[in-house]
């Protein structure tokens, strides 16, 4: 893969000024901003959502099989597909939360995990921060006891069943449609 050079004229923005304009730890905080863009425009009004970072993992069994998830969503308000995912805890490793949902909410251990990139979900806004894991060789080794608000049903699928729920529309959050993007070239 070709790199791609740097451009000199991509300077990180200044922040000359943060207000918290709504707080509710550890869940959510907006905060406006006065900034310098790198051109050395100012702008006292720009707005970030600070959400709680997160991990998520897409699990394949020994078989080659990808497990997921079917369940409820309250963002969307509806059911949807979606892979083991969760909040990082206080101080907690993206790795860990990883190894830790999916132990969770699928009863699965992995003989590998490989970390698939850390990417901010809004551009400019920040968002939430997830942390993407690709996992193989999981095994089941515990019975799920994913939490008492959350109901799920397990299916364990083909990449090319993955791919076929993708493309008709199964799953419902962006998040975990980005993992399977990140995941399927290496599978």
């Amino acid at each position: 893969m070709p790199s791609i050079p740097k451009h000199a004229a991509h300077t990180p923005w200044s922040v000359l000024q943060e207000t918290e304009l709504f707080s509710r730890p550890p869940y959510v905080s907006v905060v406006q901003q006065a900034v310098r863009t790198g051109r050395g425009q100012e702008i006292d009004d720009f707005y970030q959502v600070r959400l709680r970072s997160f991990a998520l993992v897409v699990p394949v069994l020994e078989t080659g099989q990808v497990q997921v998830i079917r369940q409820y969503k309250h963002g969307p308000g509806k059911v949807g597909l979606g892979f083991a995912a969760g909040f990082l805890d206080p101080d907690e490793a993206p790795l860990d939360c990883a190894k830790r949902e999916m132990l969770e909410e699928m009863g699965l251990h992995a003989a590998e995990i490989t970390p698939l990139g850390t990417y901010v979900d809004n551009g400019n806004q920040g968002g939430s921060t997830g942390h993407y894991f690709l996992a193989h060789g999981c095994t089941h080794v515990a019975a799920p006891a994913p939490g008492d608000l959350e109901d799920f049903e397990y299916l364990s699928l083909s990449v090319e069943d993955v791919d076929n729920a993708l493309r008709d529309g199964h799953f419902a959050v962006i998040h975990h449609v980005a993992a399977w993007g990140l995941a399927r070239p290496r599978l």
